[in-house]
């Protein structure tokens, strides 16, 4: 029978193997658990912790690279997270409100809040400046006269006024809140994303 030399050198095939059952075994949990909470039957959700965002099966892609927006800010959907409004610029009580929960969502992150932009995507007409200024500091507004707008709202496919939008470092757009939805319930889905990506 011949002698097995400990100091032989390992096939490559083998080395492959057991470099992906160690990225399995530390990511393969990670992925398996957005997958399940996000697109799952509930039974496969924990108790107390069910998603209300609705998941895009097929995530368009937004533009990207920088968008030069009309009060000489720059907004580019790449490079970290972003929680998008869409609704009239003329911004009622109803957008107000929700602009407020999108704020507080982004501050109950803590220090992921960094990782996170805001984004009020105007369906039409003029935001008010001083009370964005005032009550929003920050939030990155596309508006009337800029072509890209146009485009961002076609990539958006079926929305509804009032519907706020999760879209990933790489510019996907993967979640949708419809209109209403309570601030707990968008932070502990995105909160789970922040947690379950290293990007962004």
């Amino acid at each position: 029978r011949t002698p097995v030399n400990p100091a032989a050198p390992v096939p490559a095939r083998t080395s492959r193997l057991t470099l992906w059952l160690v990225v399995l075994v530390f990511f393969g949990p990670v992925i398996l658990a957005v997958v399940l909470y996000f697109g799952g039957d509930r039974a496969w959700r924990p108790g107390g912790s069910v998603a209300h965002g609705i998941l895009l099966p097929t995530p368009p892609i937004l533009p990207g690279g920088p968008i030069m927006l009309s009060g000489g800010e720059a907004l580019d959907f790449r490079g970290q997270w972003s929680l998008v409004y869409v609704g009239r610029g003329d911004c009622d009580d109803t957008c107000e409100e929700a602009l407020y929960r999108t704020r507080q969502v982004r501050r109950a992150l803590g220090r992921d809040a960094s990782r996170v932009q805001r984004v009020f995507l105007s369906t039409g007409g003029t935001p008010n400046a001083g009370l964005l200024a005032t009550e929003h500091p920050g939030l990155l507004v596309l508006g009337d006269g800029l072509g890209t707008r146009d485009v961002v709202l076609q990539s958006l496919g079926q929305f509804g006024e009032g519907d706020v939008f999760v879209v990933d470092p790489l510019a996907n757009l993967i979640l949708r809140f419809p209109a209403g939805t309570a601030m707990k319930d968008m932070h502990q889905d995105l909160d789970l994303l922040l947690k379950a990506s290293q990007i962004g």
